[in-house]
């Protein structure tokens, strides 16, 4: 299983921002594997942290680095697009800003030697965010022989494993209740409370820019979510989900790095 963290060897991993220079040469030439995980601040119903999507890519890149080593950069918190932007508390960028700081970044850790680079996309949206620029990207990475690996839970591990997620409901939480659990309380999940409380202007009637199918009445349990009611969402389910995928990114990125037999 990819949470098992004993592995009869001495892998270890490291936060990018707390290494000096020297340090991190040292990784580049030794495991030069690099995750960043992108999220975003937004509103993900009542049961979930406003920084549900960069908490569990950081989590889901901490399962990988157990098992294979390399750095996690800190969170890209600053992204846009998802139909989420009317809610409270959500913070949505220009989609040019956020495009170009990732793409500005991905290049620096090619230039700077790591071979393999991994963005886990919290927030769904990040591959339309990214679409303009990724081709480019691709064939800088491909040049070099970097692995690049990008893509939601769902779709970073494609073909080999694929799936739907959601908003908030019963997919994503399940992943809370496996990552981040000390953050997710299923117990708020119930209906009842002002929707004048909960729009930035005090406003009851949600802009029309919210996505389809999204909960946008605040007095339901299921408010912001987009799909099965997160009430049915289990760690186990989450666990089940994200395993497979987990066990194909190390198997990738082993390979990768140790090439053809």
């Amino acid at each position: 299983m990819a949470r098992q963290t004993d592995t009869g060897s001495k892998i270890t991993w490291h936060r990018y921002e707390e290494l000096r220079p020297e340090q991190l040469r040292e990784i580049v030439q030794s495991r030069p594997i690099a995750f960043w995980p992108l999220g975003l601040l937004e509103h993900h119903g009542w049961h979930m942290p406003i920084g549900f999507d960069g908490i569990k890519a950081d989590r889901f890149c901490v399962q990988l680095a157990q098992r294979v080593g390399g750095v996690i950069l800190p969170v890209m918190w600053w992204g846009g697009s998802g139909g989420h932007g009317p809610f409270m508390w959500t913070h949505y960028q220009p989609e040019e800003a956020s495009r170009a700081i990732v793409a500005q970044t991905v290049r620096q850790l090619i230039r700077f030697g790591f071979k393999v680079i991994v963005l886990p996309f919290g927030h769904y949206p990040w591959d339309t965010v990214l679409a303009p620029v990724w081709g480019e990207i691709e064939q800088e990475a491909k040049a070099h022989g970097v692995l690049l690996l990008t893509g939601d839970e769902g779709t970073i591990g494609r073909p080999a494993v694929k799936f739907r997620g959601d908003h908030a409901a019963k997919e994503e939480t399940s992943f809370g209740l496996a990552l981040l659990p000390e953050f997710v309380d299923q117990s708020l999940l119930v209906d009842g409370r002002d929707p004048k409380d909960h729009w930035p202007d005090g406003d009851d009637s949600p802009a029309k820019s919210i996505y389809p199918g999204v909960c946008a009445d605040a007095r339901k349990a299921c408010f912001s979510q987009l799909g099965v009611d997160a009430r049915q969402a289990t760690a186990e389910h989450g666990w089940a989900r994200l395993d497979p995928v987990l066990d194909e990114l190390i198997r990738r990125i082993q390979a990768h790095l140790t090439g053809p037999a």
